[in-house]
């Protein structure tokens, strides 16, 4: 492999990376707001 190909899979390697980090913190958020949500939702239906 010369070092450009080593470069572009490194950096392949890197935004895929990013992109599962930036995906996966948007996951997480908006699974919290869901699930508050649904607590909410829950625990006020009584009054």
């Amino acid at each position: 492999m010369n070092d450009a190909s080593q470069f572009a899979t490194a950096m392949l390697a890197l935004v895929f990376t990013a992109a599962l980090l930036v995906t996966g913190q948007l996951f997480i958020e908006q699974r919290a707001q869901r699930d508050m949500t649904y607590a909410m939702g829950h625990l006020l239906r009584p009054l």
